[in-house]
């Protein structure tokens, strides 16, 4: 992981507070939490009984949160609020909030078919609720992608710094960039999801770093993280209920393919290569062994060779190549090539009068039910506390009597039914995606400028994997520098 970024300034603030650096960000950490609600140094430093994590649960004496604070502070990562604040016992207490000093760049990729198709990159204040501009334009290949990130946070941070000047202001600092795109991500590489050999991962995050680490514009060293689209979304889920739900999945459901992010004990799980809460690639659609994909040992195969399976619809391979995968049966692009045409919000919005309105109302019952077998399968693989599925807006608020709400009912009937939901009622949590592309775009700029904070976070928490090595000139509160 590239974090050395993060290490220098960790470097800078353990030097000029005496503090360690796991103090330092768990500081950050509770004040980022309550973002963009304003806290206190007592509210800091009593922690949460209540906290999954041990970090979070742990009291830190005032006077060290004093000390991390006044180093936050003068780096600007912090800043003194503005709200009227008390304390249990009634007394006055000085308020708190992440500065507005820096900004992050969150970036999302639309893709088509593994392809780059549009940019959105969008700069925000460190919360990631305060929207401070936005640039949209067309790609068709990742060092386009990557160009059109450069120049886009470079121009909105000339426009910002310009407002930021007219008021008597210095110029924002680039708190880092946060990339979120359609695909699994490892160390920084957009993974290929075809077999073929011939794709290769993408070095994304190299590429970004090449290009701002050339750029005298910014002044400093930009971080650079790259993430899947649906483990940002469940970054974002994780500071929008601030940890009161330790284990939780989030499920996207985008045109083509369906994708979901996994946090257990408050912290985003990866698995081995970046793939982990694939569900999209969960086979529902066949009994074990019917596969046609499926090879029996070869002294039992007999017959011959299956044919090649149709090239659209629900019978159509997934991206991985096979057969049966919740990517053939729930996103809206197969419903629409399985109905001959029309658009998701025409054929959810069939009515019993209408001529197709059998064949609609099967297609939303198979295809949601499809997606209902996977959330089962999830659920009682990590009986998570919550799950928060998106879906688009057709098939979240389907017009009673239509069709959509056969897609809805079938999800629900097969994800709440389950063993590990038994005593979880209300544990399924249903969020349309905005209704237009440009706030789908937002949504996950914001949610890929939110995985910045949280690097940086788990990287002062040492919790992120990087590994102890020599960093000349530093050293940590414990002897061993870090990076």
């Amino acid at each position: 992981m590239q974090h050395d970024q993060f290490q220098d300034l960790l470097d800078t603030l353990v030097k000029n507070s005496g503090i360690g650096q796991e103090v330092l960000g768990e500081v950050l950490a509770r004040t980022s939490l309550r973002a963009p609600e304003e806290t206190s140094r007592l509210e800091i430093s009593a922690g949460s009984p209540t906290a999954r994590r041990p970090v979070d649960q742990r009291v830190i004496p005032q006077g060290t949160v004093s000390k991390a604070v006044k180093a936050l502070i003068e780096v600007g990562l912090l800043e003194d609020g503005e709200k009227f604040l008390r304390s249990p016992e009634g007394r006055t207490l000085a308020p708190l909030r992440l500065g507005s000093r820096y900004a992050t760049a969150g970036v999302k990729v639309v893709q088509a078919r593994e392809q780059p198709r549009r940019v959105t990159t969008a700069l925000l204040g460190l919360d990631s609720s305060r929207v401070l501009g936005t640039r949209h334009a067309d790609a068709d290949s990742w060092d386009q992608v990557a160009d059109l990130v450069h120049k886009h946070v470079a121009s909105l941070k000339d426009r910002y710094d310009q407002d930021r000047a007219s008021r008597g202001l210095r110029p924002v600092r680039i708190f880092g960039v946060g990339v979120e795109v359609g695909a699994p991500v490892y160390n920084g590489e957009v993974m290929p999801l075809s077999p073929e050999r011939s794709r290769q991962p993408v070095p994304l995050a190299e590429k970004l770093h090449m290009l701002f680490e050339t750029d005298p514009g910014f002044g400093q060293p930009v971080p650079v993280i790259v993430e899947n689209d649906v483990n940002a979304l469940a970054v974002l889920a994780i500071h929008e209920v601030h940890y009161t739900d330790p284990d939780l999945v989030v499920v996207g459901v985008f045109d083509e393919g369906v994708g979901g992010g996994l946090v257990m004990d408050g912290r985003l799980r990866r698995g081995g290569n970046g793939r982990a809460m694939e569900i999209g690639h969960l086979a529902v659609g066949f009994p074990p062994g019917q596969d046609p994909d499926f090879e029996p040992p070869r002294e039992l195969a007999t017959g011959p060779a299956q044919p090649p399976a149709p090239a659209a619809g629900f019978n159509a391979r997934c991206s991985c190549g096979r057969l049966g995968h919740v990517d053939t049966l729930a996103p809206p692009q197969r419903i629409v090539e399985e109905f001959g045409g029309g658009t998701l919000e025409q054929i959810s919005g069939i009515d019993a009068l209408h001529p197709k309105s059998r064949l609609a109302r099967e297609l939303l019952t198979h295809s949601g039910a499809a997606l209902g077998r996977a959330l089962a399968h999830v659920s009682n693989t990590v009986n998570p506390s919550t799950m928060i599925v998106y879906l688009p807006t057709a098939l979240t608020r389907p017009k009673p009597g239509t069709a959509g709400e056969d897609y809805l009912a079938a999800m629900r009937t097969e994800t709440t039914h389950v063993f590990a939901a038994r005593d979880q009622p209300d544990y399924l949590k249903i969020r349309p995606f905005p209704p237009n592309p440009e706030g789908i775009a937002l949504l996950g700029a914001r949610a890929a400028a939110v995985c910045v904070m949280e690097s940086f976070i788990e990287h002062a928490l040492r919790l992120d994997g990087c590994n102890p090595v020599p960093r000349r000139g530093t050293s940590g509160t414990s002897g061993q520098p870090f990076v």
